[in-house]
């Protein structure tokens, strides 16, 4: 389709041309923007009632670009049922995107993304619970898993119960409610993140509309991500936990109560200030993979100077301008002249200033540093080559010690795929709900990093009872200052979780030679507290030498030094 644009002429809708009427009134004579679809120039009798719409901001103003191009409908039609004729109430979601949003001259190939994004369908979290199930024997995401390529009805326990209790978060479930449903928000595709509240002042001669655009609000993530792993919850500081812990509860009735933000939050930075839009929207890789896989930026892109992806390529690069123009329609600052920081795929972080090392918050537009990260010894430690930066720098997590899900096969429950009420009901019993320091494991990219309590899973009721307990990988985006050596130093079973499963293939529990070389350390810590002390340099040599020696030192905790390092 070609790009819609006004025209320089109008043309005029009369009455005996066109035959305009809604419901039992006529319209008078009206002069109307004429836009350009397929290549040939039409009247948008749409705006012969809707010209007036406020709300929408300057990039989908309907008096520039009509109706039609995001509601569909007949635009040639001069009468009401006519013209609503296929209309799309609610647009922008997946199932007709590419006749909205993605549009040859509108969004096509963001739209195209999303369709393959992870975020449409969320494979992972079928693949997970199938596995969970005994259903498959392997944690292998796939195309059937994929919540879109499900049949009406769900064909195995572990279907039913991801239909029922996840089948509603993924982009591609529809929205069918109209406005900002604010917590209560689930699906819809491109309004999921891109509905916002309307733009500009309200003069009260028009309709309002909800804004449409690309400065996505941080209150857009939370009616998904402020379930299961929390990260929306987290990262403002806000911990769900048992009634009698509670300060105030969420809008879903949950208790809560608040505790630390995380440092960004703390700095101002919302959910895109880190997230591109390659991050959300997906990356074009057309495989079925777990949300995570698609996320590209890392602590590194903003704290290393020195890291740097390879030159963004002409896709990139567009995009980056037309979020820089709408930037600039805003009356932000100026972008101009800043090179920003490149993220590991080649995507940039369009606000960032590379060379300054400074970003502009999207809220705002205030300038905030990059800080470097430091290049004292606690980051140089041999032994700690394999901590992601999170196994220190997340403060906290949400735990959940005593959660079961269970399946009562007499009530009915809603299945968010087909929409029908179905038999069997998923009842999920939490308990011990808190907050607390990741427990810390091995994920698949070898890397020790944080982990919580993904289910237990017990299951009666079906033809293969379920007993398993998961624990799951998480950035808790809960970062601040590393937390103490004591807590990994011998750490605890709480730390080094060894009972149950992971719930990502090559993911891992540390093995008793890695949990012991741990503990060893914790025994030096009491006397040798610094990170730079001489001892952690090399500390099997240290164990070695003060073998050695030990002999000639004096003191109960030699003497038990000595003991150790002897005998182990």
């Amino acid at each position: 389709m070609s790009r819609l644009r006004v025209l320089a002429s109008v043309a005029v809708l009369s009455l005996a041309g066109v035959g305009v009427w809604v419901g039992a009134r006529s319209l008078p004579n009206t002069k109307l923007p004429t836009v350009d679809v397929d290549g040939n120039a039409r009247v948008e009798s749409c705006l012969a009632c809707h010209l007036n719409v406020e709300g929408l901001g300057r990039s989908h103003d309907p008096a520039r670009i009509g109706c039609s191009a995001c509601h569909l409908g007949d635009p040639t039609r001069g009468d009401e049922e006519g013209a609503h004729k296929g209309m799309s109430v609610i647009t922008g979601g997946l199932s007709n995107v590419s006749a909205t949003c993605g549009r040859a001259d509108c969004h096509a190939s963001e739209a195209g993304r999303v369709a393959s994004s992870p975020m449409a369908g969320s494979p992972g979290v079928l693949a997970v619970d199938r596995y969970a199930f005994g259903e498959r024997d392997v944690i292998e995401v796939r195309r059937e898993d994929d919540f879109r390529n499900l049949s009406a009805a769900a064909k195995t326990p572990a279907e039913d119960h991801a239909r029922k209790l996840c089948g509603s978060c993924h982009l591609a479930q529809p929205k069918d409610e109209r406005g900002d449903l604010g917590f209560a928000s689930r699906g819809g595709g491109c309004v999921a993140c891109h509905l916002t509240a309307p733009e500009g002042p309200r003069t009260d001669k028009g309709k309002l509309h909800p804004g449409v655009g690309a400065d996505v609000p941080e209150r857009r993530c939370e009616g998904c991500h402020a379930r299961s792993g929390r990260i929306s919850l987290s990262y403002r500081g806000i911990a769900e936990v048992e009634p009698a812990a509670a300060t105030r509860k969420l809008p879903d009735g949950r208790p809560i109560t608040d505790t630390n933000p995380d440092v960004h939050a703390r700095a101002g930075l919302t959910c895109i200030d880190c997230h591109s839009e390659r991050d959300v929207m997906g990356d074009g890789r057309d495989e079925p993979r777990h949300a995570s896989a698609a996320v590209e930026v890392r602590c590194q892109s903003c704290h290393d100077p020195n890291a740097s992806g390879p030159a963004p390529d002409a896709d990139k690069r567009r995009v980056e301008g037309v979020l820089r123009a709408a930037w600039t329609a805003r009356g932000m600052p100026s972008l101009e002249g800043r090179a920003p920081v490149i993220m590991a795929k080649g995507t940039p972080l369009w606000r960032t200033d590379r060379q300054a090392r400074t970003l502009l918050l999207a809220t705002t537009g205030e300038t905030r540093r990059l800080r470097e990260a430091s290049d004292a010894s606690y980051h140089r430690l041999v032994g700690h080559e394999r901590l992601s930066c999170q196994s220190c720098h997340s403060q906290w997590a949400p735990r959940c010690v005593s959660c079961h899900t269970s399946r009562d096969a007499n009530a009915r429950q809603t299945d968010h795929i087909s929409g029908e009420d179905t038999l069997g009901a998923w009842v999920e019993t939490a308990g011990g709900n808190s907050f607390g320091p990741p427990a810390l494991a091995v994920d698949s990219s070898a890397r020790v990093s944080p982990f919580v309590e993904g289910m237990q899973l017990r299951v009666t009721g079906i033809a293969k009872p379920v007993s398993r307990t998961f624990w799951a990988p998480i950035d808790p985006h809960t970062t601040a200052k590393a937390r103490a050596c004591a807590t990994c130093h011998p750490g605890d079973a709480k730390t080094y979780p060894r009972e149950g499963e992971t719930t990502r293939a090559g993911a891992r529990f540390l093995n008793e030679r890695e949990r012991n070389s741990i503990a060893r350390v914790g025994d030096c810590i009491g006397c040798h507290s610094a990170y730079d002390d001489a001892i952690y340099v090399d500390f099997a040599k240290s164990r070695v030498r003060l073998a050695a020696k030990g002999r000639a030192l004096a003191g109960d905790a030699v003497k038990k030094c000595r003991s150790d390092l002897v005998h182990q």
